[in-house]
C-alpha cells in the first residue's frame, strides 16, 4: 500500500507543471509539442497509476494438496522483490519507456539505477526530480550518465551488484547485454530492433490504408521499433497505393517543434541522419526508384 500510494504521488508529480515538462521533452528530443503533450507526459503519468493499482491488488496464491501419505499440505505463493534492476533506455522516447520500466520494477519493491541514452540525458533527469519531490526513499531510484561500451552501461550490465536487467534498444547492444548478463545468471527483459511489415490487399479502403501507413511509418519521425519500416501492396493496387503514399508523406508538416502545426519530428542526430541519407544511396545501387 505505501508503494502504490508513492507511485501515485510520482504520477501527481509528473502532472504538476506540466507546460514545463513538455517544454523539456521537446529541447531534449526535438519532437513536436502536439506530441509531447499528447502521449509522453500523459501516458508517462498514467503508467505509475496503472502499476499502482497492479500492485495493490495483486493476488496471492494459495492452494491445498493430498501428500504421499495422505496428509494434507498448504501451498502459498510469497512475491519477493527482485533487488536490483539496471534500465537502460533509448532516446527515441526517453521518458515514456523509462516509465514503463521503472514504475513496475518500483512496485515490486526493488530499487533502480537508470542510464539514458547520451543523445537524451534531460527526460532521466526530469524523472530524478520527479521521484525526489513525490518522497520516494534516497537510493530506491538512481541516475548514472554516460555512453554505452566501456562506460557506464557496460559497467552497469557487469557490475555484481545488479540484479536484474531490462533493456530497449538495437540488437546488437542486445547481445551485448546477454553476454555480460550470463556471468551472474542475471534476469533479463528485451525489447529489441524490429523490422515491422503492412500489407495493403486489393480490396483495402485505400483512404484508411495510406493514412494508416503514415502514420505507422513517419510517427516520431519514424524512430520507433513499432513502426511500419517495410510495406508489401498487393499488384492490383501497387502503383495507385505507393504514388498516394509518396504524396501523402511529402505533404508531411516539418518545422520547429514548438509550432503546433508542425506533424512530425528530426531525426536524434547528425548521425542518424546520416545513416538514413545513406539508405538512399543504397536504393539506387540496387535499383529503386527514389
Amino acid at each position: 500500500r505505501e508503494r502504490a500510494e508513492v507511485l501515485r504521488r510520482v504520477a501527481d508529480e509528473l502532472g504538476a507543471r506540466f507546460d514545463d515538462r513538455v517544454t523539456g521533452r521537446v529541447a531534449d528530443t526535438g519532437k513536436s509539442i502536439s506530441q509531447a503533450r499528447t502521449l509522453d507526459i500523459p501516458r508517462g503519468a498514467a503508467n505509475f497509476r496503472a502499476f499502482a493499482e497492479i500492485v495493490a491488488t495483486a493476488p496471492t496464491e494459495s492452494f491445498t494438496t493430498v501428500t504421499p501419505t495422505g496428509g494434507r499440505a498448504l501451498n502459498y505463493a510469497v512475491r519477493k522483490p527482485v533487488g536490483v534492476v539496471a534500465v537502460i533506455v533509448p532516446w527515441n522516447l526517453p521518458l515514456l519507456l523509462l516509465t514503463w520500466k521503472v514504475a513496475p520494477a518500483l512496485a515490486c519493491g526493488n530499487a533502480v539505477v537508470v542510464k539514458p541514452s547520451e543523445e537524451t540525458p534531460a527526460s532521466a533527469t526530469l524523472l530524478a526530480e520527479v521521484m525526489a519531490a513525490a518522497g520516494v526513499p534516497a537510493g530506491v531510484f538512481n541516475l548514472v550518465h554516460g555512453f554505452g561500451p566501456d562506460s557506464a552501461g557496460e559497467h552497469l550490465t557487469r557490475h555484481p551488484g545488479v540484479d536484474a536487467i531490462t533493456f530497449t534498444g538495437e540488437s546488437a547492444t542486445g547481445s551485448a547485454i546477454m553476454r555480460a548478463a550470463a556471468d551472474g545468471v542475471k534476469a533479463v527483459s528485451f525489447e529489441l530492433g524490429g523490422k515491422n511489415a503492412g500489407l495493403v490487399f486489393a480490396d483495402a479502403d485505400l483512404d484508411a490504408a495510406v493514412a494508416g501507413s503514415v502514420r505507422s511509418s513517419f510517427t516520431n519521425g519514424g524512430q520507433v521499433c513499432l513502426c511500419t519500416e517495410r510495406i508489401y501492396v498487393q499488384r492490383p493496387v501497387f502503383e495507385e497505393f505507393t504514388a498516394r503514399l509518396a504524396k501523402r508523406a511529402g505533404e508531411l508538416a516539418y518545422g520547429w517543434p514548438a509550432d503546433e502545426a508542425t506533424a512530425t519530428m528530426p531525426l536524434i542526430s547528425h548521425g542518424h541522419r546520416t545513416k538514413v541519407l545513406g539508405h538512399y544511396d543504397l536504393a539506387r545501387a540496387e535499383g529503386a526508384q527514389v
